[in-house]
């Protein structure tokens, strides 16, 4: 079945962050993701700016801001939205900086 978006052109991604990981930088070609923290804590590294991340924290990171995330000696649960809604393989819209 062909098809357009679904959820109305949205992806939702859950992610666990074990202690002590550090994901490379990326940035989105189009997208805003919208990252709600929802156990334990991280760093959000934006831009070159840094900011610490708890459980409830939501952040809200533009198109093509540079961005990656830090755990230290604890794990670390969110979900993100991306609007539009992701693309991958040729032309993906996620682009690693690192």
């Amino acid at each position: 079945m062909g098809g357009g978006p679904s959820l109305g052109g949205i992806s939702i991604l859950y992610e666990r962050l074990p202690a002590r990981t550090r994901l490379p930088t990326v940035t989105h070609r189009r997208t805003t993701e919208c990252v709600y923290c929802t156990k334990g804590r991280m760093t959000a590294v934006l831009g070159g700016r840094r900011f610490s991340v708890r459980a409830g924290a939501i952040l809200l990171i533009p198109p093509k801001t540079p961005h990656r995330f830090v755990t230290a000696g604890s794990s670390c649960e969110a979900i993100s939205v991306f609007h539009p809604a992701l693309e991958v393989g040729p032309g993906a819209d996620i682009v690693l900086v690192d």
